[in-house]
């Protein structure tokens, strides 16, 4: 009880002397229950901004996270966006780290992401990310399997990819999605690893997504395919969640579409 009560309790029993005891009684526990409730309800409102601070510091409210910006970029592009519970999207961003910051883009090294986006309770969120390459590696660029020249995989959204078993070129046999529908792409010709400039073609041209058999740079894992540079990422982690989808599950015939950004549009 604070010490301003007292005052006010001892005025009020000097004025209660000519009544009952019964009387000094009942005013007595009145004036305790008034000061406790107001120290009660003094004390609750010192302490809600402290509350407050905890609250947010346990649930943060991002404004600008990864998933929201790859969800808003593809908004702006208008692109086809499966928000249906159980639903993948599969999404690759060209030059950018695990956070979606610019990363310079490096040819031969695995400077772009493959993530999965998939929504829980109405908002975006990243299902998995991982380190990959939408580019060829060097060894493609340098010595392409055809005097036209390397693939590079053209930004965009392409309905393209079914499950099923990637053969590589080198003999490498694994769980994938296998492109059963043209995609745009550009050749590089003059075997630099710039596209800018080249004409926009479009194609079967066996452009599968698999893993990068977690080589530590790109090189042969990549001769124009979407790959990811972790084996178990994408075996372990990445393929059982497409397969999760429902669409798949009630149809192993469902052909995926893939979307590529590059780190710029978001």
């Amino acid at each position: 009880m604070p010490l301003r009560g007292l005052s006010y309790f001892s005025d009020i029993l000097s004025s209660a002397d000519d009544k009952s005891p019964a009387w000094k009684y009942a005013i007595v526990t009145s004036v305790l229950v008034v000061c406790i409730v107001v120290q009660l309800i003094s004390t609750f409102i010192e302490l809600q901004p402290i509350v407050q601070s905890i609250q947010t510091k346990v649930n943060p409210q991002p404004t600008s996270n990864l998933a929201s910006r790859v969800y808003q970029a593809m908004q702006r592009k208008g692109y086809q966006i499966s928000q249906n519970p159980g639903e993948v999207n599969i999404i690759y961003i060209r030059g950018a780290d695990q956070f979606g910051r610019p990363n310079g883009n490096r040819i031969n090294e695995w400077s772009d992401r493959r993530i999965i986006l998939q929504f829980r309770l109405g908002r975006p969120v990243i299902a998995g990310n991982w380190a990959a390459t939408v580019k060829p590696g060097l060894p493609a660029i340098r010595n392409p399997l055809g005097k036209a020249g390397a693939a590079f995989i053209e930004p965009g959204q392409y309905q393209a990819w079914q499950v099923g078993m990637h053969h590589g070129i080198f003999g490498r046999v694994e769980s994938g999605l296998v492109q059963v529908a043209p995609v745009k792409f550009r050749r590089d010709v003059n075997r630099s690893g710039d596209v800018n400039g080249e004409p926009i073609q479009s194609g079967r041209i066996g452009l599968n997504q698999h893993s990068g058999s977690n080589q530590k740079y790109v090189d042969k894992a990549s001769y124009a395919c979407l790959a990811a540079q972790s084996e178990n990422g994408h075996l372990d982690e990445f393929m059982p969640r497409v397969k999760s989808d429902r669409r798949y599950r009630q149809n192993p015939n469902h052909i995926f579409t893939t979307t590529i950004l590059d780190v710029s549009g978001l």
